[in-house]
């Protein structure tokens, strides 16, 4: 028992022994496997290290061979830098060195020319001494000191005899004394030689220069005046120290008349006389017209004085108005007193034979220019308005009328100082018993008469009327038969007799008149009508401003030359525009009478401004907008076109229709299109624009009639858009063509339009168009 205990004792100490040097070993050993692996990961830290820096390195190695080679690139090129400054050094050495040798060879000859000029150069000095003459004739003539003192010799003296300002003077009172007097008497001065001078030497240093000069000159006092002083000069000119001078001047002079020597120019008496009496006659006669006071008084005085005694009619008053104001409100009253007012202005003599206005006129150098206008017996012939004092009644009242005037050089005008008028009132008979008061009579004034072919239609133009009839129009005669062919002619009538239309219209004056007449005859019993005998109105065009409207008038005879009878029949209706007038109404061959008015008789549509882009192409260079009421419609004038929109146009959209709308005309570069066929060069690209939008996608209810003046030989029209993906020209369009205007009566749509002329013709062309009918684009 007790040796198993032993043995089994020594047994577990013999294992705690092996167990601790187990234990010992194996901590020995994992402490060195720790200590191996910290050596390691040290180790793997260090060649990382190691790595980056090698890497850190090879990329500046990398950097310094990038740098070394842009060095050499550098060196390659500072070297051949090196080379081409080289070469320009050696270029401007060169340039240098024939510069010099230049300079060299030009000292050598200015020397020459030096050693020539200052050994007697002949033809030189008398170049000189002639050139110093024209200068001192010149500085003379420009009225500076500067421009002659300096051709003067110290020991200068001039012996001026006749005009003007004769004496004898030396270097000073020359300058104090004579140029002082010339530069201030003259304004204006002009000068030229009556022939070449002549020049002769006196010596080596010293020339003589002789010639006629002729002075214009305006005298400061009174520069409507104009003088001439006709001089014969002796001018003395010595070389002082290399400078050619003048030492003595020698004048004889003496005034002519412009008229000696300018062939045909008139006195300077009658030139005065001529603006005096035109200027009287300017008063009187817008007297007659009834113009503002303003108007007729222009050429009064700020402080003028008009006296008026006699007898007047019951609405103006005799006495001293004194004052431009004053005058003129004497004139207004003048002017809304009468309707209207005939007049002419006369001189009577003791035997009673009438003769022009008397005028005398003086004038001087020192003193303003006077005149007086005489007009002894100058009837006035006053129909009363409605409201003022004496209506219904005509005065016949005759004036002696004394103008004063005086030449007023700061306004440069002559002006109307003083007037007088000794009035006295005679029977209206006595002057009208060979001037119509009764019966209306309209004289032809001007006319055009064109054959009109109802396939072609045609444009008539005279003054200030223009008539177009449309293509499809027929005359219809008094038996109701249809002439495809006929003579229509626009007819200008001066009238007498003709009083305003009504007496709620009395702020209306007749000026003239126009009619049509068909086959000769001016009569309502003619029309124009279209195929199916419905009134078919031609186009009328007026230049006017919109203070004027018109009356119709028949009822009378026409012999082809004078239209006698008649009276109104009823107001007819305009649309107005900038300056134009326009009615699509009329298609009876009667009278219209136009009458001015003293306020607008019809609304010009208002302008505004819309944004137009560019549209097929087209880039805009300029656009007229107008605001258009489709009631009234409108008449829109841009530049060379006129755009009549007619009243009861709307203009249907993709998404409604419009009454109200901005309309625009719209111009474009012709360059920006092509030719659209051989021969044909664009010359006007414009188009139409509605809000703003150039589209085929809006449609107007009525064409727009567009009238273009144009050298219209040859001209030709053409719708531009797009077509398969291209901007081109897309139809080709009817026109109307006159002399120097054609017309399109078919555009529908705010498109592009291309208008073209020929690019050479030798042929002639009256009146022509297009035939077809229906509307195009």
């Amino acid at each position: 028992m007790d040796g198993k205990i032993v043995g089994f004792s020594i047994a577990i100490i013999v294992l705690l022994v092996a167990s601790v040097v187990g234990f010992y070993e194996y901590s020995t050993t994992s402490s060195s496997l720790s200590s191996i692996q910290s050596s390691y990961m040290s180790l793997q830290s260090t060649v990382s290290q190691q790595n980056k820096t090698i890497s850190t390195l090879s990329s500046e190695v990398s950097s310094l061979n990038s740098s070394l080679q842009s060095y050499k690139t550098q060196l390659a090129s500072a070297e051949q830098n090196a080379s081409k400054y080289q070469s320009l050094y050696m270029m401007y050495l060169s340039m240098f060195n024939q510069a010099e040798s230049n300079y060299t060879t030009l000292k050598q000859m200015y020397n020459q020319l030096l050693s020539q000029v200052s050994t007697g150069g002949a033809s030189f000095k008398e170049g000189a001494a002639l050139d110093t003459a024209f200068k001192f004739w010149d500085g003379i003539a420009i009225e500076s000191y500067s421009d002659v003192v300096p051709y003067l010799a110290t020991n200068f003296t001039a012996n001026v005899m006749g005009t003007p300002f004769p004496g004898t003077y030396t270097y000073s009172s020359f300058n104090v004394s004579w140029l002082s007097s010339f530069f201030g008497n003259y304004e204006t001065v002009y000068f030229y030689t009556t022939a070449l001078p002549t020049i002769t030497a006196m010596n080596n240093n010293t020339y003589q220069v002789n010639t006629v000069v002729q002075y214009f000159v305006a005298p400061t006092n009174d520069p409507i005046y104009l003088q001439v002083f006709n001089a014969s000069i002796t001018l003395t000119v010595q070389y002082i120290q290399g400078t050619p001078l003048i030492t003595k001047l020698t004048w004889v002079g003496n005034e002519v008349p412009p008229s000696t020597v300018i062939a045909g120019y008139p006195s300077q008496h009658s030139l005065a006389q001529w603006t005096a009496l035109s200027e009287v006659l300017s008063e009187i006669n817008g007297m007659g017209a009834e113009f503002p006071g303003q108007v007729i008084a222009q050429y009064f005085s700020p402080g003028a004085t008009l006296t008026i005694a006699g007898q007047l009619p019951p609405g103006l008053k005799n006495g001293t108005y004194t004052g431009l104001s004053s005058i003129e409100n004497f004139f207004n009253t003048w002017d809304s007193y009468s309707i209207f007012v005939m007049e002419y202005s006369q001189n009577l003599l003791p035997n009673g034979t009438a003769v022009p206005l008397n005028v005398h006129v003086v004038l001087n150098s020192t003193n303003p220019g006077m005149a007086e206008v005489i007009a002894n017996d100058t009837p006035f012939m006053l129909f009363i308005n409605q409201g003022q004092p004496g209506f219904p009644g005509i005065y016949d009242i005759h004036v002696n009328m004394v103008s004063y005037l005086m030449y007023n050089s700061t306004a440069g005008e002559w002006q109307i100082v003083k007037q007088t008028w000794n009035v006295m009132e005679v029977p209206s008979m006595s002057d009208t018993v060979y001037y119509n008061l009764n019966t209306p009579t309209f004289n032809v004034i001007g006319e055009q008469t064109v054959l009109v072919n109802v396939t072609q239609g045609a444009i008539l133009h005279v003054g200030p009327v223009m008539t177009i009839v449309k293509p499809g129009t027929y005359a219809e005669t008094p038996n109701g038969s249809l002439e495809p062919l006929y003579n229509f002619s626009l007819i200008l009538l001066s009238t007498q007799a003709v009083l305003p239309p009504a007496t709620d219209y009395t702020n209306l004056t007749p000026t003239y008149a126009f009619a049509f007449a068909i086959n000769g005859q001016i009569s309502p019993a003619y029309s124009l009508v279209n195929a199916t005998k419905g009134p078919d109105p031609a186009i009328t065009v007026v230049y006017a401003p919109n203070t004027w409207t018109s009356w119709t008038w028949f009822g009378g005879k026409f012999n082809g030359t004078t239209y006698v009878g008649g009276s109104y029949k009823f107001a007819d209706h305009w649309i107005y525009g900038n300056g134009v007038m326009v009615n699509t109404q009329f298609f009876k061959p009667v009278i219209w009478i136009f009458e001015s008015g003293q306020s607008p008789q019809g609304a010009v549509a208002p302008s505004s401004s819309v944004s137009v882009s560019t549209a097929y192409g087209l880039t805009p260079i300029n656009a007229y907008t107008e605001v258009i009421n489709s009631q009234q419609g409108g008449v829109i004038v841009a530049g060379n076109i006129i755009t009549v929109v007619q009243p009861g146009t709307t203009i249907s959209t993709p998404v409604g229709q419009l009454s109200n709308y901005n309309f625009s005309v719209v111009f474009y570069d012709p360059q920006n299109v092509t030719s659209p066929a051989s021969g044909q060069v664009p010359s006007l690209v414009f188009a139409y624009a509605v809000n703003g939008n150039v589209t085929f996608s809006y449609t107007a209810s009525k064409p727009f009639i567009t009238i273009i003046t144009t050298p219209s030989m040859g001209a030709q029209m053409w719708t531009w858009g797009s077509k398969n993906g291209q901007n081109t020209y897309i139809f080709h369009d009817p026109l109307i063509v006159g002399s120097g205007v054609v017309v399109n009566l078919s555009f529908l749509k705010p498109v592009p339009w291309v208008l073209t002329l020929p690019e050479m013709t030798t042929s002639t062309m009256t009146s022509s168009s297009s035939s077809g009918s229906g509307y195009y684009y």
